[in-house]
This record gives structure tokens, C-alpha cells and sequence, in this order.
């Protein structure tokens, strides 16, 4: 049996539902949820008050899961690197400017694909938008660019905006759940695909997309 599943026991025998729980620790409800069905497991500290307030032992609620719970807490500190390394080389991106990737793409050609499938917890939702990918390419020649898009959240709201390096908006589509096919005109130059998350209430936040962009 599993963490999420001692949980799960623990709380059904103490006629609690997923809410109450959640309350006696301050957490949310989604938090609970997800660690009954394995998306996501407490961490350490969380462990232990769970194991004081209900009197059982850490070794009768983890079992089988230790190993999982410290892959876990691992896992969550090097994905805190991470986002601390996505920032830096953004911002390194930004100062070196566009003219760089003039020359990095600087074929005529247009065709990628982005994808993502990523569950973001703790302090990574604690920012008020979070930057989930960007992407640059170049025109060398005004163009038509067939544009799809598939992505969703199960919390708040994706972003997906094309700007020029004047800041020119040329495609922009906001939601929970976005699915968009399309030809659009675009000018020559640079231009910058930026995915964004926003208005997440929860302190897990799960999220994939696929966006298509080709000439």
C-alpha cells in the first residue's frame, strides 16, 4: 500500500472528507486529491504532522513509499534549481538581444513543434504568472504560418502570445483549455512564442500544450 493510499485509509476511518483534511493541515483540497492518486506525494515535514496528529508511526505510514518520498523531496529541489536556471538564461537572452537568433535561424524555412507536460507545486505557484516556455524564430520574407495549438490546465489560465521584437501582438489565445488551427500573415522579422500561466488558486498545478508552427 502506498502513501496515498495509507491517506486515503486514514482519512475514510476518521469520517473525514477531502476539504477537512485538507483544513487541519492547510492545505487544499486539490493538494489531498492528488496525493490519494498518486499525481504527487507530501513531503517530509508534511509526513510527520500527519503522523502526530492521527498516533501512527512514519514507518506503518510510509512502508513500501519511503524511497518514493525521498525521490520526491529530491525531485522537488532540483526542479527549484531548474526554474532558478530558466530564469537566469532568460534574462541572459533578453540582454543579448534578437540579433542573435537572426543568425542561429536564418533559414527560410518555419517548422516546430513545443511541447510540455509538467505538474508545478510549492513555491514554483507562488509567483502571480509563471513562465512556462518561449520559443524565437525569423522570417527572412513576408509569410503565411499555419498556427496549432492544444494545451490545458487543471488550475487558472494558459497564455499562449506571438509578439514581434517591437512588442506587435500577432496571436494571442487565453483560457483553461485551448485548441486553435489557423493561417495568419506575418511580416518579416523576429518574433517570440510565449507561454504563461496566471489566476491559479491552487498549490499544485498541473499543465501540458503542443504547439505547431510551420510555413
Amino acid at each position: 500500500m502506498n502513501i496515498g493510499e495509507q491517506i486515503n485509509n486514514l482519512r475514510k476511518k476518521n469520517n473525514l472528507s477531502q476539504d477537512e483534511f485538507a483544513n487541519l493541515f492547510h492545505i487544499s483540497r486539490q493538494t489531498v486529491s492528488n496525493w490519494e492518486t498518486g499525481k504527487s506525494y507530501p513531503d517530509l515535514e508534511m509526513i510527520v504532522k500527519i503522523s502526530d496528529y492521527f498516533q501512527i508511526s512514519l514507518d506503518d505510514l510510509l512502508k513500501r513509499d519511503s524511497c518514493e518520498v525521498d525521490k520526491n523531496d529530491f525531485q522537488g529541489k532540483k526542479k527549484k534549481r531548474y526554474l532558478l536556471w530558466l530564469v537566469m538564461l532568460l534574462l541572459m537572452i533578453t540582454a543579448i538581444g534578437i540579433g542573435v537568433c537572426l543568425k542561429i535561424q536564418s533559414n527560410d524555412s518555419v517548422n516546430f513543434t513545443m511541447k510540455k507536460e509538467e505538474t508545478y507545486r510549492g513555491k514554483g505557484v507562488e509567483q502571480p504568472t509563471m513562465k512556462i516556455g518561449y520559443r524565437y524564430f525569423t522570417l527572412s520574407k513576408n509569410d503565411q504560418l499555419d498556427i496549432n495549438v492544444k494545451a490545458l490546465t487543471d488550475d487558472g489560465k494558459l497564455h499562449v502570445i506571438i509578439t514581434d521584437d517591437s512588442k506587435h501582438v500577432y496571436y494571442q489565445l487565453d483560457g483553461q483549455e485551448l485548441e486553435d488551427s489557423q493561417t495568419l500573415h506575418f511580416d518579416k522579422g523576429s518574433y517570440i512564442i510565449q507561454i504563461t500561466a496566471d489566476d491559479y488558486t491552487e498549490d499544485v498545478v498541473s499543465l501540458e500544450y503542443c504547439i505547431e508552427v510551420n510555413n
